[in-house]
């Protein structure tokens, strides 16, 4: 099983020529972690359902953020950890992103 990306909305940024905010949901079935992969840039996330744990390379700590909270997804940096704290319910994150058009918002490392 694997991690369902689902864009949901890219709309462009007439101030910020070349640029779209990129709302994308993720669902992550149960038990399931993401590869190590980094961001281009930084997002905005929100726990919609379950539980997912986190944490970025260089960091003794692991996060957990649960639903109806929000976090920052770092750009840049390396992802170690980004896994569905359940074994048996998937997990729905939204994330948005300001991103230059036609750039991958993740990639795999």
């Amino acid at each position: 099983m694997s991690i369902e990306r689902t864009i949901l909305a890219t709309i462009p940024i007439p101030s910020l020529p070349g640029h779209e905010l990129r709302t994308v949901l993720l669902t992550y079935p149960p038990g399931v972690s993401a590869p190590v992969h980094d961001h281009p840039v930084a997002a905005t996330g929100y726990v919609v359902q379950g539980h997912v744990i986190s944490q970025w390379e260089g960091s003794d700590v692991v996060e957990t953020y649960s639903a109806g909270q929000a976090f920052v997804d770092q750009g840049g940096a390396k992802h170690v950890l980004s896994r569905n704290a359940s074994e048996t319910e998937e997990l729905k994150m939204v994330m948005s992103y300001v991103i230059k058009v036609g750039v991958p918002n993740v990639r795999m490392l």
